[in-house]
Order: structure tokens, then sequence, then C-alpha cells
């Protein structure tokens, strides 16, 4: 029997199914003569092919596995575990909320977890505290969606009682709509940005280690940074910074957390700056000296996109409209492998969404892509540059579709 060990000092080795075709039938020969009829027709050679499917499984197999101590390929439980080595962990599910007015018998008890659905889509939402109707029969309460992700509830929709509701317990009506939308558990796509943005989180002042514990807070979703470093006031990409001094963009995240951050981590002495993005100033008190600080960073100014998309799609595909919005969205969110997405400070390009597109949908071609600014409104297939003090930002709404 043939030496078939893919696994070398090299690494794994994922041959050609061919190949592997070829030595399985060399073998089989060896074993009952050269002139063995080994058509895939007959039945050794239908056990050459089975046998031939089984070494692809295994050695597909034992690939997937040592990729899993590659933090560029991990998934699942094992990128979490690579994660932890930085202390990082990947955003955890959240789940819609709803405010809705009950009404029923007076005095009636209505107990944590008592469920109504929607009737658009029939999510189920549960209550998340426990209400007794007052004298008029009348209460309100939060709801929580039972199921994670970015579930809707429009108003006057969450009107259905789910069968086996409390006695007494009538009506139920949101006259809002939910007042937090849900979101799916981080992806690991996502996950390796996130370990790659946090990498120097153990750090101190250097540009790497603040960009990195802001990355690492709750709700941030982009960061820009630049430093002087001489003794002068110097304009850098757009931005006067007094001598020896940072600039920092956040989107997203608490004021106080980033101002805490961003002190805890640059250099002493080091200033600090508002260019021309959105001012934020937040005084905070330094925990070892007790010293009140004002710290200065900026908002993002968001930028929005205007994209045209023209494209002709396989007869097998379905809502090919649809598929390739989402794909432009998954592209600006950085949830598509290889991608960064739309960041502080990143250009668009056409040609990119494009490339987004047949990623995720092979079967789609992609004629043209032509972006632009709302005002004024002049599609090309042009780079649009985004300052270190924008981020550009795409809705569905401001995505047209034209199929050829």
């Amino acid at each position: 029997m043939a030496n078939y060990n893919y696994i070398t000092s090299a690494g794994i080795i994922v041959p050609d199914t061919s190949d592997i075709y070829n030595q399985v039938v060399a073998e089989y020969k060896l074993a009952f003569g050269a002139d063995l009829n080994t058509d895939p027709s007959t039945p050794q050679g239908a056990l050459i092919v089975a046998e031939t499917l089984a070494r692809t499984a295994v050695i597909v197999n034992n690939a997937q596995m040592a990729n899993q101590i590659n933090p560029n390929e991990a998934t699942g439980i094992l990128l979490d575990a690579i994660l932890a080595l930085t202390g990082s962990q990947r955003t955890a599910a959240t789940f819609s909320t709803v405010v809705a007015q009950l009404t029923g018998v007076p005095g009636t008890v209505i107990p944590t977890g008592s469920q109504a659905q929607e009737s658009v889509n029939l999510e189920t939402f549960q209550s998340i505290a426990p209400v007794t109707l007052n004298g008029s029969g009348m209460a309100s309460t939060i709801f929580q969606a039972v199921n994670s992700g970015p579930i809707s509830c429009a108003p006057n929709t969450l009107t259905i009682i789910v069968v086996g509701g409390v006695l007494g317990w009538e009506t139920v009506n949101n006259s809002a709509a939910a007042t937090t939308t849900g979101t799916l558990i981080q992806s690991d796509v996502a996950a390796r940005t996130l370990r790659n943005n946090t990498l120097s989180i153990q750090g101190q002042s250097t540009a790497q280690a603040i960009i990195a514990g802001l990355n690492e807070l709750e709700g941030v979703t982009g960061v820009g940074f630049r430093e002087n470093d001489s003794d002068t006031t110097q304009v850098i990409d757009g931005v006067t910074m007094i001598s020896h001094s940072i600039y920092v963009v956040v989107n997203g995240g608490d004021n106080t957390q980033i101002a805490q951050t961003i002190t805890a981590k640059k250099e002493a002495g080091v200033g600090y700056n508002n260019g021309p993005g959105i001012h934020e100033s937040v005084t905070i008190t330094e925990p070892y000296g007790g010293q009140q600080l004002t710290v200065l960073f900026d908002r993002p100014n968001l930028i929005q996109i205007i994209i045209q998309v023209t494209a002709k799609s396989s007869p097998a595909i379905q809502d090919p409209t649809d598929i390739i919005i989402n794909a432009i969205l998954a592209y600006a969110a950085g949830q598509l492998p290889g991608i960064p997405g739309l960041n502080i400070g990143s250009p668009v390009s056409a040609f990119e969404i494009g490339g987004a597109i047949e990623t995720v949908a092979p079967g789609i071609y992609v004629k043209s892509v032509k972006t632009s600014i709302p005002s004024p409104l002049n599609p090309s297939c042009d780079e649009i540059p985004i300052a270190i003090w924008e981020q550009a930002e795409i809705l569905a709404s401001n995505i047209t579709v034209t199929l050829i």
C-alpha cells in the first residue's frame, strides 16, 4: 500500500482530487494486476471512487482543523479561544425590546415571561418584569424578543397574546415601535477584524495601543488617529494639531469611557485636539493623581453615499436585487472576508463594491457600479476620498439596482 501521509513538517498538503484518484488507481492495479479495468462503471471502479472521496474528506478535515490555530482562519469557539489570548471577546447578541400596554381585569398579576406575538412576522416577545393591572385594568411593561437579532416591531403590531396566557389578561398593544433593536452575535469575520484591531491592547504610549484600547470599548465601530510629534503646530491631513499632541476620531461608544481610554493609553504630557469633525470635550479625573483633565476628540461627519448598480443575474438566483443590496451593506460593515469595510477615513471604491457583490453571489455579473455623494450628485466609477474626520455611510435606501 502506498504512503499517503499528507501531514508534513511544512504543514497540511491538500493535493488535487485527481492526484488522489490516480494514486488509488495505482494501488488497485498493484494489488490486482496492471490490466485491471478501473472504469467508474465497474464494481472496482466504484470502490476506487469511494476510496478517493473518503481520503479527500479526511484531508480536508485535517486542513480545516489545522487552520483553527491560524487567527486569520479560525472559526467558532476556537476563534473565541484565540481572542481570549489578548483579553478580547466577540460582541454578544442582543435582543429587541418594546413597551407594551396591557388591559384586562383589575388586579390581575401578569408575571415575568408572559408572551405576546407581533402580527407581521409572528415574532414572540416576553415580559421582563411582573406587572399588576391597576384599578382601571391597565398597565405598561417592557417586552423583550425571545430570539436575538434585528427583530423589528412596528407600532400597533404586538397584539397577539400567546395561547395559554394569564387568566384576566385580555389585550396587548404597543403604541410605539421597538425602543431598541437587537443585534446578532458578532460574526467570525468581524471577530477576526476585532482581534487585528486590538492586538496592541496591552501596550502603552503608542498609536497602536490607543487605537486597540478604543476598539475594545463596547459600541465603538471605528477609530481614526493622527499624531504631531514635532515642536510646532502642524497641519496633518487637514487637521491643525498643536505640538506634541494627538487627534482622535471615534464612532460609537460612551464619551467618558473614550476619554478615560485615551488618557490611560497616551504618553504623559501629550495634548489633545479637536478637528473638522463633530467636537467632543469631556472632563475626567485622572485616577492616580486626581487631576482633572479635559479630553478632546471628534465624532466623524457621516458622508452619505449614493450607489447605482447595473448587473445581470443568473435565472437560478432569486431576488437578485435584495442580494446585491445586502452584499453592499455587508461590505460597508466589514462583514466579508478580507474586506475591512468602511472605517473612519476609508475611501469608497466602486471597484471594491463590485467585487463584494460577486464574492457574495458569483452568479451575478456586475456590469457597472457608480458612486456619488448626494450633493453634488455626480455618479461615477471614481473613488470617493474620505477625510480622517469623516466616515462613509451606505443606507439601503440609497442603493439603486438595475437588472439587464
